[in-house]
């Protein structure tokens, strides 16, 4: 190699394709490599275009998961025994709506889970039994209405709710109006516990009996026992940060389990309170009772708003005359969570009347009027029925009358529009008010 010609020749002349492993010797100075102690067979090349044998599958390969998990489940039922926690669905469930409560309005029950699934089939067109749901907002939002409205469905067909007043200051004849039993406590059953421990010990009672709807109102309302024992003196100082917080989070896990047996519904209402920000700016400036618990084992949370209020002109004994008053509003409900449908972050607005709860009618006025159920001619309003009459009216008080008052009319609008809702044609539906609805005194509603 010290030809100066050979010295020349650089690296990436020299062909490497025409050399071959056993052309290359070891250096002097590198021993040979020792031989092999036995001889593999070569194995034959495969010719040009021909495939490749298959690898051979071992009994090793395939693995048996479904015997493996007989086996597994078979364990379990002879350690548990009555405790066996195994769950097994029948695929025909899932062709059925959920078992419910109705909450009382039709927009609310198609919001919740209405809308078709995959099935074809609205998966829980109410208040899902057996789970945790959580309805929260500010004051005069609706949410008492919306609690006593499920209250006075679940009565009417013949159930059981249990009310727990930790804020003593549910309104009888208000519940009353709205269909509640208030007087009969063997089907409304009222309580108003002085402390947080109270209020649990009959929670857990009528959980694990199966009361039908177990209503909360408020979360963050009741008094834990070591506050409400405190000297006189000692009240409103700095106690325990977060007693109310830790005492749910260590009671919904074990209500959920109880509940999930015995099929009965949770309720938990919840105010909005202006969070005390001490970390820096930035995020939601309001926070929820209750404690973060409640977001996290809720299977359903729902935020009500008042949007819009609404008056009427009405006599006043007064000044003897006909005036302007509040007398509904429009609320709006947000689907903030939701396990049972896909309903999440949807919206849906409805009507309440002030001392009569949630207007129905006024609602499937609105939705039906959206269908073409309801032909609206400027300020007439037009329903024809399968029977051949038609209700037609003036203004949406006069309409919303005559509906109430026409046999059979109410009962095939609501049908009408629940079918419409449900055949999968809207996307989104929410009782919203239209410019030509909010009008004068032909309309008898003017907004605020």
């Amino acid at each position: 190699m010290s030809d100066p010609e050979m010295d020349e020749i650089e690296a990436d002349e020299v062909d490497t394709d025409d050399i071959e492993p056993d052309d290359i010797e070891p250096e002097d100075d590198e021993p040979p490599a020792p031989a092999p102690e036995a001889t593999v067979a070569k194995k034959k090349p495969t010719p040009a275009g021909a495939k490749k044998p298959a690898a051979k599958t071992t009994a090793k390969s395939a693995k048996p998961t479904t015997s493996m998990l007989a086996s597994v489940r078979g364990v379990v039922r002879k350690v548990l025994k009555d405790d066996d926690p195994s769950v097994t669905i029948d695929s025909n469930s899932l062709k059925e709506s959920r078992p419910h409560i109705t909450s009382g309005s039709v927009v609310l029950d198609y919001l919740i889970g209405g809308a078709p699934n995959r099935q074809g089939v609205a998966p829980c067109p109410g208040w899902p039994k057996g789970m945790i749901s959580n309805i929260y907002g500010h004051e005069s939002s609706g949410k008492t209405t919306v609690a006593l409205e499920a209250a006075a469905a679940v009565c009417a067909a013949g159930g059981l709710v249990c009310f727990i007043d930790w804020e003593h200051a549910i309104s009888p004849d208000y519940a009353a109006a709205l269909g509640c039993p208030i007087d009969d406590p063997d089907r409304f059953y009222l309580v108003q516990p002085n402390t947080l421990e109270a209020g649990l010990s009959v929670l857990f009672a009528c959980a694990r009996a199966g009361v039908d709807l177990i209503i909360l109102d408020s979360v963050g309302a009741g008094v834990p026992k070591a506050i409400r024992e405190q000297a006189l003196e000692d009240k409103g100082s700095m106690g325990r940060v977060g007693l109310v917080a830790a005492k749910w989070s260590n009671v919904l896990p074990q209500l959920a389990a109880d509940i999930s047996d015995s099929g009965s519904h949770i309720m938990g209402i919840s105010q909005l309170r202006k969070k005390i920000n001490t970390g820096g700016f930035g995020g939601e400036g309001n926070t929820h009772q209750g404690g973060e618990a409640w977001k996290f084992y809720s299977n359903i949370r729902v935020s009500f708003r008042r949007v819009k209020s609404l008056k009427t002109k009405t006599y006043d004994a007064l000044t003897h005359k006909q005036i302007e008053r509040h007398t509904s509003a429009v609320i709006q409900a947000t689907i903030k969570k939701s396990k049972i449908s896909n309903s999440q972050q949807r919206e849906a607005e409805f009507h309440v009347t002030f001392g009569e709860g949630i207007d129905n009618a006024r609602d499937l006025i609105a939705v039906g009027t959206a269908h073409g159920i309801v032909v609206k001619g400027g300020a007439w309003y037009t329903f024809e029925m399968a029977n051949g009459d038609a209700v037609k009216s003036q203004g949406t008080v006069a309409f919303k009358e005559d509906i109430l008052t026409t046999p059979g009319a109410y009962d095939e609008l609501a049908e009408r529009v629940v079918a419409a809702v449900r055949s999968g044609g809207a996307g989104s539906v929410a009782a919203v008010i239209d410019d030509d609805d909010v009008v004068d005194e032909a309309l008898g509603f003017i907004t605020d």
